[in-house]
């Protein structure tokens, strides 16, 4: 690219923020919102069912094949240079097929109907009186006849492009044929959110990428980091000047950090834990470093208690898997520098695999396949009340993070990273590979300081409240429309990855240590499904048609799992990432030249158009706070769950765990 055109995009960029936050445009925004939703209309009959004319037909996926159920329906007589006409409405039954009666009349005098047939998505909110609302929205159009005079006219079987799978995608992803028209859409207000949040940073990034391209040795990384917005290290440290760097902070923000560590435990001395980060099996880039690293902690007196870090570096042409690699070094806290030299690497290593496994993987891609399969299938079950307000607008900010984050040219978890793109989608793959529902749970405490482990298991005490009193109010109607449940199952196993043993970066090759807790990782002994003798990582919620005692603690443990990682999981994980990664000389997505110097050292920190990447984006992603339970900006969140999680307000303080700051959706 040239200097001409890297300048010019830069500028474009800040000009469109500065549109996109001016009234006129949030006018424009809202009545865009505003035009894609469908009038109600009632259906009073005109006249006796023998006078009315018939519309049939049978709608069908068009990637499985497989019977559009449920859906609802508007038949419409299609009107050139004129309004259309509202004639009738309908909804596909358990087969996919339709019957509609409607008017003929309606299309106007002397006017046969040409008739056109919309596929309506529905959402629903709740009023003050907590009474469902119902709001459509066109979906898809299908071209029917012109001029219709018989009495009954058949539309045959359609297939329809409605949530469609990818099937190019190594994931279960949705096919988006345009970008920019999909199925499910961001609210207005978190829109307005993100222009605004983006409108006070790209401004920032515009003048660092311009200066650079003027001159790639400015800016320095002391002017890109006082730009920016100070971070909780940089604050902490303003009040206790070297305390983000001390051994105390180390331990919080392993255990407790954006990537809240799940450490090994010596088998022979349970006081004894270590978190390995070993990167042997995947092809590293030749620009940054790639150390294995391992460090030690010792629990003394309820205190974990960091006693040494292994360091093994690579060669400089060590770059394909399994390659050679120099011998490993051992670092104490009698070392001073080189401790804390140590530390910094073991941070930028469990940033980069928080990134990659525990934000990217475990919840953006693994709740996307949840997110289809729910919108697929479920439209009368009452488990949609529950859980669309968590999986919708999933895909847009996935679609936004294919280029933003993991585009093979110019995503940040790449251009930052130490791995190859080839390395990166190998470590997504083994991680969604291996991660199911059933039976998982997270972890237990390991000291009194863990208070990730406390707040995860309060929350999850929480959804097993909320969930059994929502099943109890709603269980003969999830019974009743147990087939969309059972085709969620379906679809959610036939569309999941192959599974594959826990391998990689998260196995456990060591005699001496083993998982401290095994609650969130796989249960091999667990019986999957094969498909087409592929084995599936997703095992089913239900094989039948009709629910039994154990389908129902399925769907249970189903949901609780799809809302702990859409809500608690994800704030966690991407609220933190300025904490964690907001500073460039604490933290970053990999160091260069070794790695081991004075933290001002910039040939060590990454170069100077990573650095402002890392600290804009990581700032935008913390910035958009639109869509919290509590709040319940778009009024989806069941009363329950709202209520249910309130009581607990106290216990949620006295962790120090402000509960009003977790997320309801995936929509950053």
């Amino acid at each position: 690219m040239s200097q001409t055109k890297t300048i010019f995009d830069e500028l474009k960029g800040v000009l469109i923020m500065k549109l996109l936050n001016t009234p006129m445009a949030q006018r424009l925004i809202e009545e865009k919102a505003e035009k894609k939703i469908s009038k109600s209309h009632e259906d009073k009959p005109t006249k006796p069912i023998e006078q009315l004319h018939k519309a049939t037909g049978q709608l069908i996926f068009s990637d499985t094949k497989k019977p559009l159920h449920n859906i609802e329906l508007e038949l419409w007589d299609r009107d050139i240079g004129t309004p259309n006409e509202y004639l009738a409405k309908g909804t596909t039954d358990k087969n996919g097929r339709f019957e509609i009666y409607y008017d003929p009349e309606k299309a106007g005098f002397k006017d046969a109907p040409d008739l056109e047939l919309r596929v309506m998505d529905s959402r629903i909110t709740f009023d003050a009186n907590n009474q469902p609302i119902h709001t459509n929205r066109i979906a898809y159009i299908i071209k029917g006849g012109d001029n219709v005079t018989q009495k009954e006219y058949d539309f045959g079987t359609l297939t329809v492009p409605y949530w469609p799978y990818n099937p190019d995608s190594p994931f279960a992803r949705i096919l988006l044929i345009d970008p920019e028209d999909t199925p499910d859409d961001y609210a207005v207000g978190r829109k307005f959110q993100a222009y605004e949040a983006a409108n006070n940073l790209v401004p920032i990034k515009a003048k660092h990428v311009i200066v650079n391209t003027r001159n790639p040795n400015e800016p320095n990384i002391a002017e890109i980091q006082a730009a920016y917005p100070p971070n909780l290290t940089i604050e902490l440290d303003k009040k206790n000047p070297g305390y983000t760097r001390s051994d105390d902070y180390f331990v919080l923000r392993v255990l407790n950090g954006m990537n809240p560590c799940l450490l090994k435990r010596h088998k022979s001395n349970p006081n004894q834990f270590k978190m390995t980060f070993n990167w042997d099996t995947y092809e590293k880039d030749d620009t940054h470093d790639l150390h294995n690293v391992e460090a030690f902690f010792e629990l003394k007196d309820g205190k974990l208690i960091p006693t040494a870090i292994t360091i093994q570096t690579r060669y400089p042409d060590s770059i394909a898997p399994h390659s050679p690699l120099k011998d490993p070094v051992t670092y104490t806290p009698n070392d001073g520098e080189k401790w804390l030299q140590a530390k910094r690497i073991f941070r930028t290593n469990s940033l980069f695999a928080g990134e990659v496994i525990e934000h990217y993987s475990k919840a953006h891609v693994q709740m996307e396949q949840y997110a289809v399969a729910v919108f697929r299938n479920l439209r009368k079950n009452p488990v949609r009340l529950m859980l669309a307000p968590h999986l919708k607008s999933i895909i847009n900010i996935n679609r936004r993070g294919d280029d933003l984050l993991v585009e093979p040219t110019i995503g940040l978890f790449i251009t930052n990273g130490p791995l190859t793109y080839a390395g990166f989608l190998q470590m997504c793959k083994e991680v969604v590979g291996t991660y199911d529902w059933k039976s998982w749970k997270p972890r237990q405490p390991i000291c009194e300081g863990h208070t990730y482990a406390k707040v995860a298991n309060l929350y999850w005490q929480i959804l097993t409240e909320y969930i059994d009193v929502f099943f109890q109010k709603h269980q003969q109607e999830i019974a009743q429309e147990w087939i969309e449940i059972r085709r969620l199952s379906d679809d959610l196993v036939e569309h999941s990855m192959a599974y594959q043993p826990i391998q990689g970066i998260m196995a456990n090759t060591e005699s001496d240590y083993d998982w401290y807790d095994k609650s969130e990782l796989d249960k091999p002994d667990i019986p999957r499904t094969t498909i087409n003798g592929t084995v599936k990582v997703l095992r089913p919620i239900t094989v039948s048609d009709q629910p039994s005692p154990t389908d129902i603690d399925n769907l249970k443990e189903c949901c609780r799992h799809i809302i702990f990682h859409t809500t608690l999981w994800h704030s966690w994980v991407n609220d933190s990432q300025t904490d964690e990664g907001g500073e460039l000389a604490y933290n970053s997505l990999a160091l260069r030249n070794g790695s081991f110097g004075d933290e001002k050292e910039p040939a060590i920190a990454p170069n100077s158009l990573e650095a402002t990447n890392q600290l804009y984006i990581f700032s935008v992603l913390n910035g958009i706070k639109y869509g919290l339970i509590l709040k319940n900006e778009d009024d989806d969140v069941p009363e329950e769950l709202r209520t249910t999680l309130a009581r607990y307000k106290k216990e949620f303080d006295d962790l120090g765990y402000n509960l009003g700051n977790i997320r309801t959706l995936i929509n950053i």
